[in-house]
């Protein structure tokens, strides 16, 4: 169990996983992250707005602290400076403990609001100089222990108190300084509002948001095994295929070595002997250079066209397949096979000339190969539709279903039994392909009637 988890954690397979989960888990973190801290912003947002809104007519809610303190005063039949039970032995009046501050409509308007408004959510809390509270018996929560800083001035800020039950409150405030003649006792006034409904909202919401993100990372591990071993398939089909490009062309190479070794050894076993004499051993050794020069030459161009070398195009004139299908002829004639061909485009086109050439020649030699004596080939070309048609079809052995899948790749050989000089390296039909989808077309192998096999290649021009 421990060395199957240790093949595990340290497999390619793992890296590319491991990739993928950080990318996720990053994705996710910021997520995260951003939307807790829009959420914040969201959240407070209309509450910094009122206690900024309130800072601005500080006067009015010191005005209302004012009245407060005379009516209490009045109702205790007290004189209305004697005010302790409410200011803690401080008179903020100012003024002999009479009310005799200018207080017209606008001032009373806003007293009326400011008090509706305080005994909603928004709390008041008087200081003088000192930094005493002087509104102490009138502050019924945990603001009555709020400490006044000079450095938190003009800023809204958050403070959580322990209030009078020692349950904890949360408050956002704003203190400001007090610059008015007619509070001369009034130096600071805090505007605070209770945030304990929205801090325990914003604490949900906290939990759902972060539950959310931790599900969707758990999801994301499945999703990173499955893009990890998704995003390898094309890698390992790719170096399957180069493997096994690697063994065949070994293969294919080993061979004609293998026979010039073997020639040359034996001709310097025989010093004495003539080239007369080693005639047949020259010209194999000859034969194979030769196939292994085709060879390589094809693996030269499976190699550009796997560089996706880009076509040059230019006119093609309808005489350019003339000229070809006369030199098939002449092959066709001494390989004792029968051709045949039309030639119906209309007027030039624009492709690659030597791919098409090149593509063409492949098909007709294929065609040579795998008919037999007195076989016939037809090749037909014509253009419709702003597509050029090759077609070429032969009455052969044809091809069975199973093999009509691999004829494209490498190397493959319907016939194993084929030499290199009569069936060829396996190459061809690869390369047709290759060639077909650089010029952006399609290639098609289908059955003959009777018998044999048609090649329909469309290309656009």
């Amino acid at each position: 169990m421990l060395n199957k988890l240790k093949q595990g954690l340290f497999s390619e397979g793992f890296s590319t996983f491991a990739h993928f989960l950080s990318i996720f888990t990053i994705i996710f973190a910021v997520m995260t992250i951003l939307i807790l801290q829009i959420m914040q912003i969201g959240v407070y947002s209309s509450v910094d707005d009122s206690i900024n809104k309130a800072a601005d007519n500080a006067d009015s809610y010191i005005y209302m602290n004012m009245y407060k303190a005379s009516f209490y005063s009045a109702f205790d039949e007290r004189d209305a400076a004697d005010i302790s039970i409410f200011t803690d032995g401080d008179d903020f009046l100012g003024n002999g403990g009479t009310i005799d501050a200018p207080m017209n409509d606008t001032n009373n308007s806003a007293a009326n609001k400011s008090h509706v408004e305080a005994n909603g959510t928004i709390e008041t809390v008087l200081y003088d100089h000192n930094g005493k509270i002087l509104n102490s018996s009138e502050v019924f929560s945990g603001l009555s222990k709020l400490k006044m800083d000079k450095n938190l001035l003009n800023k809204i800020n958050k403070i959580s108190l322990s209030g009078n039950f020692q349950e904890q409150e949360h408050y956002r405030y704003k203190t400001i300084a007090v610059k008015d003649e007619n509070f001369p006792k009034v130096a600071y006034v805090t505007i605070a509002i209770s945030v304990n409904q929205l801090n325990a909202v914003n604490h949900r919401y906290r939990i759902i948001i972060i539950s959310v993100m931790a599900v969707f990372w758990i999801l994301s591990i499945f999703a990173s095994v499955y893009l990890a071993n998704w995003s390898r398939k094309p890698i390992l089909a790719a170096y399957e295929k180069q493997k096994n490009f690697v063994e065949d062309a070994s293969h294919e190479l080993r061979t004609p070595l293998t026979v010039l070794q073997n020639r040359l050894e034996s001709l310097f076993r025989k010093p004495d002997e003539t080239i007369l004499d080693n005639y047949e051993t020259i010209a194999s050794s000859l034969e194979e250079v030769r196939n292994m020069r085709i060879l390589t030459t094809n693996l030269l161009n499976l190699a550009r066209r796997d560089d996706k070398l880009k076509p040059e195009i230019e006119e093609i004139g309808s005489d350019f397949f003339d000229t070809i299908f006369e030199n098939y002829e002449m092959i066709a004639v001494e390989n004792g096979k029968v051709f045949t061909f039309s030639n119906e485009t209309n007027g030039s086109i624009r492709s690659d000339k030597t791919l098409i050439k090149q593509l063409m020649t492949i098909l007709f030699d294929n065609a040579v190969k795998y008919t037999n004596q007195d076989g016939a080939i037809d090749i037909k070309v014509l253009t419709k539709d702003k597509r050029l048609s090759i077609i070429v079809s032969d009455n052969g052995s044809g091809i069975s279903d199973e093999d009509k899948v691999k004829i494209f790749d490498r190397f493959y050989r319907i016939d194993k039994a084929r030499t290199r000089q009569t069936g060829g390296f396996g190459l061809g039909l690869s390369l047709a392909k290759q060639i077909v989808e650089a010029l952006k077309g399609t290639i098609t192998v289908r059955d003959n009637q009777p018998n044999g096999t048609v090649f329909d290649i469309k290309i656009n021009i």
